[in-house]
């Protein structure tokens, strides 16, 4: 006997990023109108999903008058930390958790984005080991670049899907190949892609 498809409801949140399992995102709730929905969130189990807006220049809202141009694949994302600055905007740190993938979306009576969603089941566990030692090097020197948000401390890459995943993070990529990224779900095909584009980066820069 075929067992029913468990799919679940989960406010979507549209960003211009691509968040991989297991990173992190600090991230601001611009309008006053979707503090209502975060407070919900903040009440029920804490999570949220983030997906890439294909929109240029569409604002970071949960709540729109009419769905955004969306990707059909995010990440399921728990709220760890939130901060309020001096002006009261509310800023909430988040991990990503899982993907998913969007089967429906639809809006609820307070115009917030809900999707119907299914979660993708995790990719295998593959540990780094010394032949990807050039890459965790290429990581690390992506992380100690200022504009990085997170700390060393807060990222884990022992894996090929983590470091995988913290690499197309931070890589000078554009979203649309980030989420082509995200959308693999062999962490050894999504490294070797990755390799790929360094090689193509280093010779377009002129590098040895």
């Amino acid at each position: 006997m075929n067992r029913a498809i468990k799919t679940r409801a989960l406010p979507l949140f549209p960003i211009q990023a691509v968040l991989f399992p297991g990173g992190v995102l600090s991230l601001p709730i611009v309008e006053a109108r979707d503090l209502d929905t975060v407070a919900q969130i903040a009440k029920s189990d804490q999570v949220l999903g983030v997906v890439l807006s294909e929109e240029r220049g569409a604002a970071s809202s949960i709540l729109r008058r009419s769905a955004p141009n969306i990707a059909r694949v995010g990440t399921l994302t728990r709220i760890e930390d939130f901060d309020q600055n001096g002006q009261g905007q509310l800023t909430l740190m988040i991990r990503a958790e899982g993907k998913f993938k969007i089967l429906d979306t639809f809006e609820d009576p307070n115009r917030a984005l809900i999707g119907e969603i299914l979660m993708v089941p995790p990719e295998p566990v593959i540990a780094t080991g010394p032949e990807d030692a050039s890459l965790v090097e290429v990581l690390e020197h992506l992380m100690a670049h200022p504009a990085v948000q997170f700390k060393a401390s807060q990222v884990e890459y022992q894996t090929l899907s983590s470091l995988g995943g913290r690499l197309a993070e931070l890589l000078p990529l554009r979203n649309t190949v980030r989420q082509r990224m995200l959308e693999i779900n062999d962490p050894v095909t999504r490294l070797s892609h990755l390799e790929k584009i360094l090689d193509q980066m280093q010779i377009e820069s002129g590098s040895p």
